[in-house]
């Protein structure tokens, strides 16, 4: 029987349990007995932008389909896997990003019964020609829903003006003529090369004992005979450091403008502590400036330019890095100039003391009661997982972060050469 090792936060008087099983699954198991609601999530690292199967010189695949295989995960010779966990009162769902794809569920009831389905039917894909075909159609027609999307053209117009040759420019779904290719063969492949349980976490938060959790692992995965696992992600492309290009701008049926300022941040290149420092560091800076109290918000707010849609968010892995700001607007040009105007005299001036502890308490507390919700704690301990690091050192690096390193990441990240703006006027 593999160890369990233990995860805790004394301040928080928070534990988890993490166990990775012989097949070279990660579990990390957390029981929360004044719940009544249980929360899974299984996550494969492999994501959009893994354009090739493992290991030099793998063959390349078509844009899109990770997120087709996510699809098609949830297909059984049953029917849709959906359909039985609906029938225990459970809600399930999943979702590809650029890194990783994650499926998950929550329920009131039936915990154990649950987290089986959910289990074998990720690790067993059930895939036909006439199935495979007919999700062609569909996501063929999600497609055409997001070209129609304002907040999804924006960000993907974002991500294509700031990067030349990253995957990460790359729209998660693909297109119509790079899923046609896609067959049943490829996606067997693309699940034994991706779906082993050593490239895969799993992260359950319940009232039932951690027992529960890690018995259900053993049955549903352990004995199963799994191929080679992948190695480590292949770098991107080389990427110029500045911005691909400054603007870009498209027409939608849309009510009002909307308007983003995107930064390419530099390549962090390694996960770990170093990581989660630059991430942390780099959201607060941005809400020092652009939260729902920051300096250049509430200027810009008080003026009548921007509402409360305008947010600000920092995205990072190894492979790429970049900070997004906006939201609608009634004048593009106007809230440009200003923002471009607001954030040289932010780089000049800097960020007071006073601001970092504002947002340092603001980001402390949204911590603690993230450990109210089993959906945020779960996601948590993914996403700490795949950066090689642990929930409690998310804490001890908030606390420790200084002025110095958040005005440092100030000037670097909001550098005027890396960054564009993607626009969405009414059409």
């Amino acid at each position: 029987m593999a160890a369990t090792t233990l995860v805790r936060d004394p301040l928080l008087d928070e534990v988890v349990r993490r166990r990775v099983f012989p097949s070279g699954l990660t579990v990390y198991a957390v029981r929360k007995p004044e719940f009544s609601r249980s929360y899974a999530t299984l996550a494969t690292r492999y994501g959009s932008i893994d354009t090739a199967l493992p290991g030099r010189g793998g063959a390349p695949l078509p844009d899109g389909i990770a997120h087709f295989l996510e699809h098609k995960a949830f297909e059984t010779p049953e029917g849709d896997a959906f359909d039985l966990f609906a029938s225990r009162g459970a809600s399930a769902n999943a979702f590809t990003s650029f890194g990783t794809t994650r499926y998950l569920f929550g329920t009131s009831s039936d915990y154990a019964e649950n987290l089986s389905t959910l289990l074998r039917t990720v690790f067993e894909l059930h895939v036909t020609d006439a199935n495979v075909e007919k999700e062609k159609g569909i996501i063929g027609q999600e497609i055409g829903m997001y070209e129609d999307d304002a907040d999804w053209r924006i960000y993907f117009g974002a991500l294509q003006a700031l990067y030349a040759r990253n995957p990460v420019r790359i729209d998660i779904a693909g297109t119509a003529k790079t899923i046609a290719g896609i067959t049943p063969e490829l996606l067997r492949k693309v699940h034994a090369a991706y779906y082993h349980p050593r490239n895969m976490v799993l992260a359950a938060v319940s009232p039932e004992p951690e027992s529960t959790t890690f018995r259900v692992v053993e049955r549903e995965v352990e004995g199963r005979a799994y191929g080679k696992a992948p190695g480590e992600r292949r770098p991107p492309p080389r990427e110029p450091p500045r911005a691909r290009r400054k603007r870009v701008e498209v027409a939608l049926p849309v009510r009002r403008p909307r308007l983003l300022l995107a930064f390419k941040d530099s390549v962090p290149g390694e996960a770990g502590r170093e990581l989660l420092r630059r991430e942390i560091a780099s959201a607060v800076a941005l809400d020092c400036l652009f939260g729902s109290s920051g300096s250049i918000f509430l200027d810009l707010y008080e003026q009548g330019l921007v509402d409360e849609s305008f947010t600000c968010s920092y995205s990072a892995e190894p492979n790429f890095a970049y900070a997004m700001v906006g939201g609608e607007v009634d004048d593009v040009e106007k809230v440009r100039k200003v923002l471009d105007a607001s954030i040289e005299a932010a780089r000049r001036r800097g960020i007071g003391s006073d601001d970092l502890e504002r947002v340092r308490n603001k980001e402390i507390g949204d911590f603690a009661r993230a450990f109210n919700s089993p959906d945020r704690i779960a996601q948590m301990l993914v996403g700490h997982h795949y950066r090689r690091t642990t929930v409690p050192q998310y804490r001890e690096e908030l606390f420790k972060l200084t002025l110095a390193r958040v005005n440092r990441r100030l000037l670097d990240l909001l550098d005027p050469r890396v960054r564009c703006y993607s626009i969405v006027r009414p059409r």
